[in-house]
């Protein structure tokens, strides 16, 4: 007998199929799709998934991947036996728990527009989630997870959540490039990155929020003396980089980072929507 497994705050409109599980929503217009799954007072039940089984760290990952994709925290419950034509009926329609914190919007677009984009990201996320030699090689899952926390976190702190995501982000290339010596990380950071296809630099004084050095910097000046600022001295100027004024455009680089990790490219995403704010192209 088929098991079933309840949904709460994940944005679907479209039945569809990913690693075998099949994802049936409970709206089918947008709006009201898109309001339940982003409602951040409670967790609503937005849809269901079926299969013949569901191992432990299959739920694990596909609870994780829901939420990098929403970026807000997604709940998927424990499997109990399909006993109900409409499964829907098997779980309660609301779970109030504490509040949901938004990590800056939804980052695979909504199925309504583009179908096949959120099943194919699922489908490659949960395989390389679970593809133990691809992560022990790039460091991925320590990427995937540390990004993500940074909105589950029960009351998010700046500081906390910049250090997820630049920790994350340095495992990832230090793994992948197999260089743990190179003391200047930022160095490592355009390498990686300019070969994933961002346009940034080590360092440039007319272009601070694509110098992967300003984000460095900011990440030590946390660390190492607790300052919410950094500064560099470049002919004969101070320079002063605040986390609050960069934090934003590095949360949407690392998440770009992540889908392209998972070697997605569904076409419609924009590489420099972390300079832009425009997601999609």
């Amino acid at each position: 007998m088929a098991l079933v497994c309840g949904i709460y705050g994940f944005e679907i409109t479209v039945p569809f199929t990913a690693c075998g599980m099949q994802f049936v929503p409970l709206q089918s217009i947008y709006q009201q799709a898109k309001a339940a799954a982003r409602d951040l007072d409670r967790y609503n039940l937005t849809a269901i998934v079926i299969a013949e089984d569901f191992p432990s760290d299959l739920l694990f990952r596909l609870e994780a991947v829901l939420s990098f994709i929403e970026h807000l925290d997604v709940i998927v419950t424990e499997p109990m036996q399909l006993t109900m034509p409409n499964g829907h009926d098997q779980f309660p329609k609301i779970i109030m728990t504490s509040r949901r914190h938004n990590g800056g919007g939804a980052i695979i677009a909504s199925d309504t527009f583009f179908p096949d984009s959120r099943p194919a990201f699922i489908d490659k996320a949960i395989q390389r989630l679970g593809d133990s030699v691809y992560c022990e090689a790039t460091g991925y899952r320590t990427l995937f997870f540390k990004t993500i926390e940074t909105f589950r976190q029960r009351k998010p702190f700046l500081e906390v959540s910049y250090f997820l995501l630049f920790s994350g982000l340095e495992t990832y290339v230090r793994s992948t490039l197999n260089d743990f010596n190179t003391r200047e990380v930022a160095i490592l950071l355009r390498h990686q990155l300019n070969i994933l296809g961002f346009n940034v630099y080590n360092f440039r004084a007319d272009q601070p929020e694509r110098s992967m050095d300003t984000y460095a910097r900011l990440r030590n000046a946390l660390f190492h003396n607790s300052k919410f600022e950094a500064h560099r001295s470049h002919k004969g100027v101070i320079q002063t980089y605040k986390l609050i004024t960069f934090y934003s455009q590095f949360l949407i680089l690392v998440g770009l980072v992540v889908v392209k990790a998972t070697d997605f490219d569904d076409g419609h995403l924009n590489w420099d929507a972390w300079i832009d704010r425009q997601l999609l192209k």
